[in-house]
């Protein structure tokens, strides 16, 4: 699998997974909705500077959000 976008599934697995609502989500890092959702449906790249603050809203550690499975590595 290409790494293309490995971010932008993770924060939506962290956040389908959490059972939380994106657009809690994206208030409590202070992006757009429109943004965010834009960025869960891989329609746009997570910018550097948006990687921590949607880390801490996610509560999650930076690493956890540039992990790929074995699996898709595999592929």
């Amino acid at each position: 699998m290409s790494k293309t976008f490995v971010v932008n599934k993770n924060v939506k697995r962290i956040i389908d997974d959490a059972d939380k609502r994106p657009s809690a989500v994206a208030d409590k890092a202070g992006i757009r909705r429109d943004i965010f959702s834009r960025i869960i449906n891989c329609r746009r790249p997570v910018y550097a500077d948006e990687v921590i603050p949607i880390a801490t809203a996610l509560q999650v550690s930076i690493e956890e959000l540039f992990k790929s499975s074995a699996i898709e590595e595999a592929v």
